[in-house]
């Protein structure tokens, strides 16, 4: 009876100090889950997580960022290109872009049950990941494979070609390689293995034809996106916390569904990004492209890119589709390679290449 009583005092204790400090209090097994930028969180269960992922709610999870403040701008990036620049050479290696092997990059990572980021299987996809990294490399040494260590079983996968003039300005093309459903059969061949794939294969070509970029350019496969940009905000807060210039981010998040009413088109986000990067990206899709872009809204934290404008960084976000005619079998197990159309995923692949390109260059109209 006297250790109940301690513990009630002590458990009383900690929420009198919690209020006394304005703190949000921990509840055990569960999540503090925000809504909205600067909101308050709330906290809940991992299966009302899920839950609000299927129903494609945007959310950050925001438990192990619960002090964010934003002390300092971060390094100033240099200016973006006015235009496409960098024409002859993008236009040399598209040709080089893969379907088939972009759809066998989606089919490996679909046929895992669910790479949900506390599973192994999960693991076993970012291992994955990382080892196709390493043979397409194919032993250059300029070019470097890591895992980011996350606190979840998980790792996210980083692939960087290191800068020859300017190595501390850092392009970032990301993509997320964790999947999630209700059944937790979720096979995830659109989300995101669509993006995952595109990203490999933007890899793949440029590792293969010797690209040797000014800038350094990173390839980031984020763990955790479906349960709030955990993968993602913990290397952005990293990055953040060293001081280091991200030049731009773009975030490749379902690009294989061309949608139901016929557009076949990309959808540009506009809204929880930058207004500059992305008129440069459309711009990209009308260099390298041979579809048309409309611009689109996805709301709050809806992709990974959230997670770097939220640390002050460049970034932007197309998508496969205008935000609403989205692929309706995201987030079940019928999300399959048989509901995929690698060709839409081929006209992500070039504008793709032709940012990393662009981007990565130094010398160029401003």
């Amino acid at each position: 009876h006297r250790d109940t009583m301690l513990s009630r005092a002590i458990v009383f204790s900690a929420v009198l100090l919690c209020a006394a400090l304005g703190a949000v209090c921990a509840e055990e097994g569960k999540f503090l889950i925000q809504f909205r930028e600067g909101g308050a969180g709330v906290w809940l269960t991992e299966e009302q997580v899920i839950a609000l992922a299927v129903k494609n709610v945007g959310f950050m999870d925001i438990t192990d960022h619960q002090n964010f403040e934003l002390l300092r701008d971060p390094p100033t990036p240099p200016p973006l290109p006015n235009q496409p620049q960098q024409k002859k050479l993008v236009r040399s290696l598209t040709p080089k872009i893969d379907t088939s092997r972009m759809l066998t990059y989606d089919q490996e990572l679909s046929e895992f049950k669910t790479r949900y980021y506390t599973s192994e299987t999960g693991k076993q996809a970012a291992q994955f990941i990382y080892s196709s990294l390493q043979a397409l490399k194919a032993g250059r040494t300029d070019i470097e494979i890591e895992y980011f260590e996350n606190t979840w079983l998980q790792p996210s996968v980083i692939a960087r070609f290191v800068g020859n003039v300017n190595k501390d300005e850092i392009v970032i093309l990301g993509a997320h390689e964790d999947s999630t459903s209700l059944s937790m059969d979720a096979p995830g061949a659109d989300d995101d293995g669509s993006g995952s794939s595109t990203n490999m294969e933007v890899f793949n070509v440029l590792a293969a034809s010797g690209f040797m970029p000014n800038r350094t350019v990173e390839f980031h496969w984020y763990s955790a996106e479906e349960a709030g940009l955990k993968g993602s905000q913990a290397i952005a807060e990293k990055y953040y916390e060293e001081n280091k210039n991200v030049v731009s981010m773009l975030q490749l998040d379902m690009t294989y569904w061309k949608g139901s009413k016929g557009e076949n088109v990309i959808g540009i986000v506009t809204d929880y990004v930058d207004a500059n990067l992305t008129q440069f990206i459309r711009e990209c899709v009308e260099a390298y492209s041979d579809i048309n872009w409309v611009d689109t809204k996805c709301g709050y934290a809806c992709s990974d890119h959230a997670s770097w404008e939220k640390y002050g960084y460049r970034s932007a976000f197309p998508f496969e589709t205008p935000f609403s005619d989205r692929n309706p079998y995201i987030h079940t197990r019928d999300d399959t390679t048989e509901h995929v159309d690698v060709e839409h995923g081929l006209e992500f692949a070039k504008f793709a290449l032709g940012y990393v390109v662009e981007m990565a260059a130094t010398e160029y109209t401003a």
